[in-house]
């Protein structure tokens, strides 16, 4: 396939909702500053990762994954351990998946922050187009910054990592919400669409998901009524509960608090609909 060839097959693809471009686009507000918690975590990104492509694709993407996400970790000031070196705060796990040709390809990147195991933290970008040798560089950058931005890797590293107390003065609080960039709200926005869709078409895994990846972004309370709405649907009536009433507290004066008290009456006494 020659170059012109894939390249019209790319703009084909950007006219139904795709993205083609070699960095940030225009106009972008800057992320806030990270937090010196979270820049005092030492990480380790690790080897296992999981990787999807359907396409021949350079036999080193992986690993040129990897070094511009620790590239990327390390610029933002944080720690970055390699092989056996010290024991890391966090892990991070990386999960791709593109499609394309030689010139382009198109996809997404996923970063877990875990913590024994134990998952606090994962950002996605949204699915884009990007020159081959440009994917690894464009993405790494934004995963990382939306990780890094994340409630929930700023609440890990707050307690990890304590700010000090003055004297005279009572201990801050652990976390602050503030609001979040503009980049990082369109990533959850994109998360809540994409969730939506996939409840609309019944495929409540794949909503819940979605829906769980943006609240860990941006912790709206819509995400914990969407979230429980996954769970009904999928007969989890402890888990739905539970998320209905994380939704009530969050959002206490929603217009719809009579409707979900109603539904965490009918499923505390075994109804289902």
């Amino acid at each position: 396939m020659t170059r012109s060839i894939v390249l019209a097959l790319a703009v084909a693809v950007l006219g139904c909702g795709g993205s083609l471009s070699s960095g940030s686009p225009p106009g972008v507000a800057p992320l806030p500053e990270i937090s010196n918690a979270v820049r005092a975590l030492r990480v380790r990104v690790l080897e296992d990762m999981a990787f999807m492509a359907d396409s021949d694709t350079d036999p080193r993407f992986n690993e040129r994954m990897k070094a511009a996400v620790e590239a990327e970790l390390g610029h933002a000031g944080l720690t970055v351990l390699h092989g056996q070196e010290g024991t890391p705060d966090i892990d991070v796990r990386l999960d791709i998946q593109v499609t394309g040709g030689v010139y382009l390809l198109h996809g997404h990147v996923e970063l877990t922050a875990e913590s024994g195991g134990i998952a606090v933290a994962v950002a996605v970008t949204p699915h884009e187009f990007h020159r081959d040798r440009e994917f690894p560089l464009i993405m790494a950058e934004k995963v990382v910054q939306a990780l890094l931005h994340s409630p929930g890797l700023a609440e890990f590293a707050e307690k990890k990592n304590p700010r000090p107390v003055t004297a005279g003065h009572e201990q801050p609080p652990a976390s602050v919400e503030t609001k979040p960039s503009p980049e990082i709200a369109a990533i959850s926005k994109e998360h809540y669409n994409q969730g939506t869709r996939h409840f609309q078409l019944g495929h409540y895994q794949d909503a819940l998901a979605e829906y769980e990846a943006g609240y860990m972004m941006v912790p709206d309370p819509a995400f914990l009524y969407n979230i429980a709405q996954c769970h009904r649907k999928m007969g989890h009536d402890k888990e739905a509960i539970g998320f209905y009433k994380s939704y009530l507290r969050a959002a206490p004066n929603s217009p719809n608090r009579a409707d979900v008290q109603k539904r965490i009456r009918e499923l505390e006494g075994g109804k289902h609909n």
